[in-house]
C-alpha cells in the first residue's frame, strides 16, 4: 500500500480548514464590534493551537490503546499491518459529534439585531454619499 492513498484525505482536510478559517473570521468581523472582533480572532488562533495539541494527544492515545497486548497499532509505520481506516472512522465519529454541537449552537444563535432598541445593521447601505463642494 502506498502513502499516496492518504493524499485525498489531506487535500480535503486542507480545503475544509482554510474555508472554515475564512468563514469564521468573516463572521467575527461582521457580527461583533471592532474591539470584540479582534479579541475573537485572537481566541480563534489560540483555539487552532489547542486543536493541534488535542490532535497530537488523540494520536498518542489511539497508538497506546491499540498496541496493548503486543498487537499491531492502528497507526503502525507499516501501512499494510496497521488499521488506519479504524482511526479515520474514529475521527469521523468525533467530527459528527462536533457537527451536532455546531447545529445546536446555530439553533440558539440570534441575529445581530439589538433587541432593546430594534436597531439592525441592515439599513447601513441606504446612506447616500455626496461629493464635497470644490473650492
Amino acid at each position: 500500500m502506498s502513502a499516496l492513498w492518504l493524499m485525498p484525505q489531506y487535500i480535503l482536510f486542507g480545503f475544509a480548514e482554510s474555508f472554515n478559517a475564512i468563514g469564521q473570521i468573516e463572521f467575527y468581523y461582521s457580527q461583533f464590534s471592532k474591539s470584540m472582533s479582534s479579541i475573537a480572532v485572537a481566541l480563534f488562533t489560540v483555539g487552532l493551537a489547542a486543536e493541534d495539541l488535542v490532535g497530537s494527544l488523540l494520536v498518542n492515545i489511539v497508538n497506546s490503546a491499540t498496541s496493548k497486548g503486543g498487537k499491531e497499532s492502528w497507526l503502525s509505520s507499516n501501512l499494510n499491518k496497521g488499521h488506519l481506516d479504524y482511526c479515520y472512522w474514529l475521527i469521523t465519529i468525533l467530527g459528527f459529534i462536533n457537527f451536532m454541537y455546531f447545529l445546536v449552537c446555530c439553533w440558539f444563535y440570534g441575529s445581530s439585531e439589538d433587541e432593546k432598541t430594534g436597531i439592525s445593521d441592515e439599513g447601513e447601505d441606504d446612506f447616500v454619499y455626496r461629493a464635497l463642494p470644490s473650492s
